[in-house]
């Protein structure tokens, strides 16, 4: 399941957040004010990705990944490992392609996730690498680069596999720096290669970088003599970035000229392929609109689409819940759709049962009815009066959005509906099958599971059969009841 368009995309990367629209990137100092559902795409200020062989089986290497990040003091104690990938090497080694981090940091994180009132769904910046890499890695070698700040992440894989990780930065932000990024990556690039079999065969970019639009900055970082537009100093930092954990509202800015922006944006990766002999797949580069002159050119809203509701780093429960409500609102589409059908289907099936009756009834007005042979009626015509009859009991049957709308009201506290099943009888009856569970403890599930029954029996439905199960956490209940 993919990211719906009515998802919020927020990306908190290198210090700061902005929420990303179609046109627009508006820079947010929080979430209070952002309503529906949220995926969020971040670097969780910075947390490292790592690719591990560990020995242990496949289920335990998390465990002793962390272990040794510890041991080697690379992680802290609480540190969070956010695993993208993991392969078993036979029954007791692993490899394993994760993102570390620090788990004060991470909790931030969930305690937004725990205000927020809507979906909210994080997902670590080299879940989105991954993502890519499984997308056009699924045959050949392939190199996904993301460049960001003064950063550029490198991951490279084979069908499915990640072969290696790393990272290439700049050492200043100056154009004479961003003129050697080519050769800076192309080094890194052969480190990664010399031990792995085969050849590079794609080369996929894409980026996350700030601008200011100028009036008067050459292509060379020089004044204009015609003081148009265009850059200086492509890579030149005018604010610090913030470090801080959160939606902190300042971000790095470089400056140059939107007519070049797409261009520069990628213009060291086409040399870098063009180097090696490699094809180049640039994710479209979209132009986003800060405020005032800034701008960011990146091309992560198309990489967003390889992304999964598994890649998220959120605890099962919320994907489970995410998918759960997409799920629903697709089936009472549908479920929409096949009433529509169906009672126009029934007034179809009407008019046409009207119409004979109506010669059935000019039949017996002839005087001479006696001398008259009138033949039965053909099967397939009564077999479509019966079905007509059976439709026009659906009249008055209770609707499926007002049986929807009964258990959402009736529900308390922190009830969730597992399973729901609702059928009609020929005799407009509704008969409802409920299965669901209500984590909290004995005495307060208990009386919510009351209240939620009675406040069903107000609203004239009846129990046919109740039975539930209890333990520490949750009590497990089963409904059946029928309405007419």
């Amino acid at each position: 399941m993919k990211k719906s368009v009515l998802d919020e995309l927020i990306v908190d990367l290198d210090g700061a957040a902005h929420l990303v629209r179609r046109r627009t990137a508006e820079t947010l100092d929080g979430l209070s004010g952002i309503k529906g559902n949220k995926w969020i795409l971040s670097d969780f200020g910075g947390a490292s990705a790592r690719l591990l062989t560990v020995e242990a089986p496949i289920r335990y290497a998390e465990i002793v990944a962390q272990r040794r990040l510890l041991e080697a003091g690379d992680a802290g104690e609480h540190a969070r490992i956010l695993t993208h990938w993991k392969r078993a090497r036979g029954k007791t080694t692993t490899d394993i392609f994760c993102t570390v981090v620090e788990g004060d940091r991470f909790a931030a994180y969930e305690d937004r996730a725990i205000e927020d009132g809507e979906h909210h769904l994080l997902f670590p910046v080299h879940a989105l690498h991954h993502a890519c890499l499984r997308e056009y890695a699924k045959k050949s070698t392939v190199l996904v680069m993301f460049e960001h700040d003064r950063h550029v992440d490198l991951l490279l894989g084979r069908a499915g596999q990640i072969l290696a990780v790393s990272q290439a930065s700049l050492y200043a932000n100056t154009p004479e720096a961003r003129e050697n990024l080519a050769d800076t990556v192309g080094q890194e690039l052969r480190a990664m290669l010399a031990d792995i079999p085969g050849k590079l065969e794609l080369i996929v970019h894409y980026g996350w970088q700030f601008g200011v639009e100028t009036e008067t900055a050459s292509a060379t970082g020089n004044s204009s003599s015609t003081g148009g537009s265009g850059f200086s100093s492509f890579g030149m930092a005018t604010k610090e970035a913030s470090t801080s954990t959160g939606w902190a509202a300042t971000g790095e800015s470089t400056s140059m000229g939107k007519e070049q922006a797409r261009l520069m944006s990628a213009e060291w990766a086409h040399k870098l392929a063009k180097a090696n002999d490699v094809p180049l797949k640039l994710l479209k580069p979209r132009m986003l609109e800060i405020k005032g002159q800034e701008f960011v050119v990146t091309g992560i809203p198309e990489a967003v689409s390889a992304l999964q509701v598994a890649d998220s780093a959120s605890p099962t429960m919320d994907r489970l819940q995410y998918r759960a409500q997409r799920t629903l609102s697709i089936a009472t589409f549908l479920a929409l759709l096949v009433v529509a059908g169906l009672y126009l289907g029934a007034i179809w099936l009407q008019r046409q049962t009207i119409l004979l009756a109506d010669e059935a009834m000019k039949l017996t007005n002839i005087g001479a009815v006696e001398a008259l042979k009138v033949e039965p009626l053909d099967p397939v015509i009564q077999k479509a009066v019966h079905f007509a009859d059976n439709l026009s009991r659906l009249k008055v049957a209770p609707s499926l959005q007002g049986i929807m709308a009964d258990l959402s009201a009736s529900m308390r506290g922190k009830m969730l509906l597992d399973q729901l099943v609702i059928g009609f009888s020929d005799q407009a009856k509704a008969s409802l099958s409920l299965k669901g569970r209500i984590k909290a403890g004995f005495q307060q599930a208990s009386q919510e599971h009351e209240g939620f029954v009675a406040n069903l029996i107000s609203k004239n439905y009846k129990v046919v059969k109740s039975s539930f199960t209890t333990d520490v956490m949750a009590l497990t209940f089963n409904l059946q009841l029928e309405r007419e």
